[in-house]
């Protein structure tokens, strides 16, 4: 009896050490230029998203047989490449980041869950579409079950039909940045990791602004009338919804306390004069990257903690993120994964209704829809501007919400915003609910504030001739404070570049000669790489001579980098 209870446990012991070596949900498992592991766990299978990306989806057959478990119980599993060693207790946030560095620093209170969105540990998703049969282990999740699998029909069917509009939805609690892609934490090029904890929120249906009865009883003449005119109209940018149309930047600030914790632990690295320096780059605000699964939970702390100031969040987690990058990689698994997404963090902003949020929707995105023309791209372009349109028309719909849909930059863009103007048309057309207060540019890169404001001004007026009025523009001036324009042209390298510095501080209306100009902002979090030259998720573009060498993946605190942007800050501190 105690042989055969001794082989067992030596057979389990074995089936899990080769299952270790798989990768587990979502982790990336094949892919051009991919040398890791391409094999996934049981229960999973290997799914080919594009021609350099495949990552572990759970497997339909396995799942039908699998008895679902409580994530209570189970969620503190999740983190499979983190060991659990790296926990930044500064302040009470505890970032599980992938390094397995033993580094504990007990500041404070928060918790943040940095991880990899491609190793999404997710037991903990939101099912809400695809008909997946429990697939996921919460037993709180939303089981919208749309049967309306034609996703690019820009229709918003999260339910049975309306039914079940508030379903519960269990979410495991993380922060994520930003082209840096939080990692997954992230940042653009950026992703953020999840954490374990979980959290219950109420998902609405933005059908649910639409009441069916309101619809049924229209009368037949108006809906014969109305048809032709509304398609005959070009949407205004203030038109449709509730959305503010508010400069919420004419307030103060949220600062991100994940910034804070981030820049002290270089500090313990620096002496003298740049130590100093440092202690004052803690005041200046930055936003908040929503760029991992568990980043939903994440919301209702930063509402609180802000209290009466402006949080500035960035949605950064739209399906085949960044189509013709390999860093910052990932975003949602489904266009209705990401309805789901959005779903829950929209609820969480309504049971707080005297905050003020900035809202900044899917960096890269338009950018890449312009002038994508890798098959990755062009391949998602229709379900992307399905899944803005979703973003616009329940955040834009929010009268605490004010909406920047993001450009790219001026350097990517601006020989083309005739057909950038007609993307956001097209995007707006399909939100008929929601409006944007305006657009965000530069997030993640180096371009000076003068130029960006030359292609603010033609955006506009490409904007304005096909209808689209009074938009206002917010400049990402965390890393420009030194004008590199000439060495940037000639690479046009995004990934840590060289010799770039802090640039002006984040301020509402800061420029009365810029009257388009509603702030400037750190968006992207300087000092967090964007990008690496090695690992598995490697990037080429980071491997250039003009490209800070020895960067962790994206989004990861990449002290180095930290301190040029310091030496660099134009004004200085």
């Amino acid at each position: 009896m105690r042989f055969l209870i001794c082989a067992s446990i030596i057979s389990i012991g074995i089936i899990k050490f080769t299952n270790a070596a798989c990768g587990g949900a979502y982790a990336q498992c094949g892919g051009n230029n991919f040398a890791g592991e391409s094999c996934c766990l049981s229960g999973y299978k290997c799914v080919a998203i594009n021609e350099w990306y495949s990552q572990c989806q759970a497997d339909g057959s396995a799942d039908a047989n699998r008895t679902p478990q409580n994530s209570a119980s189970n969620n503190n599993n999740n983190n499979n490449n983190n060991n659990n060693n790296n926990q930044w207790m500064n302040n009470g946030w505890n970032w599980n980041n992938e390094n397995n560095n033993a580094n504990q620093w007990n500041n404070n209170g928060w918790s943040w869950g940095n991880g990899n969105n491609n190793q999404n540990q997710n037991q903990n998703q939101w099912n809400n579409g695809n008909n997946n049969q429990n697939q996921n282990q919460n037993q709180n999740q939303n089981q919208n079950q749309n049967q309306n699998q034609n996703q690019d029909q820009n229709q918003w069917n999260n339910g049975n039909n309306n039914q079940n509009q508030n379903a519960p939805k269990t979410i495991p609690q993380q922060q994520n940045s930003p082209k840096t892609i939080p990692q997954q934490q992230n940042s653009p090029k950026t992703i953020p990791q999840q954490q374990s904890s979980t959290k219950t929120i109420s998902i609405q249906n933005p059908q649910q602004q639409q009441p069916q009865q309101q619809q049924q009883q229209q009368p037949q003449q108006q809906q014969q009338q109305q048809p032709q005119q509304q398609q005959q109209n070009p949407p205004q940018s203030n038109a449709g919804g509730n959305g503010s149309s508010q400069n919420f930047f004419v307030n103060e600030i949220y600062a991100n306390p994940k910034f804070i914790e981030e820049i002290d632990s270089s500090i313990v690295k620096l002496d003298g004069e740049l130590k100093g320096k440092a202690e004052k780059v803690k005041s200046v605000p930055t936003a908040v990257w929503l760029a991992w699964e568990g980043a939903p939970a994440e919301v209702e702390q930063h509402l609180k903690a802000a209290g009466s100031k402006t949080v500035v969040f960035i949605l950064y987690m739209i399906p085949t993120r960044d189509c013709n990058s390999l860093a910052s990689a990932g975003g949602a698994s489904s266009l209705e994964t990401y309805k789901g997404y959005i779903d829950s963090i929209s609820n969480t902003i309504k049971s707080y209704p005297n905050s003020k949020v900035v809202m900044v929707v899917e960096p890269d995105t338009l950018g890449n829809l312009v002038t994508g023309t890798s098959e990755s791209c062009k391949t998602v372009h229709t379900m992307h501007k399905n899944a803005l349109s979703y973003a616009v028309n329940v955040f834009g719909a929010m009268s605490n919400v004010s909406v920047y849909l993001d450009a790219a930059h001026g350097k990517w863009l601006g020989g083309v915003t005739d057909k950038v103007a007609a993307v956001i048309k097209e995007i707006l057309s399909n939100a008929p609910n929601g409006k944007i207060r305006g657009v965000s540019t530069n997030v993640s890169n180096y371009q000076p504030v003068a130029s960006e404001y030359s292609y603010h001004q033609k955006l506009a007026s490409s904007l304005s001739a096909v209808g689209i009025s009074d938009m206002h523009f917010i400049v990402d001036t965390g890393r420009n404070g030194v004008d590199i324009t000439e060495a940037f042209s000639k690479t046009e390298t995004w990934c840590n570049f060289i010799g770039t510095g802090f640039g002006e501080r984040p301020k509402g209306n800061p420029n009365p000669g810029m009257p388009l100009l509603d702030a400037y902002m750190w968006l992207k979090t300087p000092g967090e790489a964007d990008g690496s030259s090695t690992g598995s998720r490697a990037d080429p573009v980071c491997a250039r001579p003009d490209s800070l060498p020895g960067a962790p993946d994206a989004g990861q605190w990449f002290h180095e980098y930290f301190v040029q942007l310091l030496k660099n800050a134009k004004p200085g501190f």
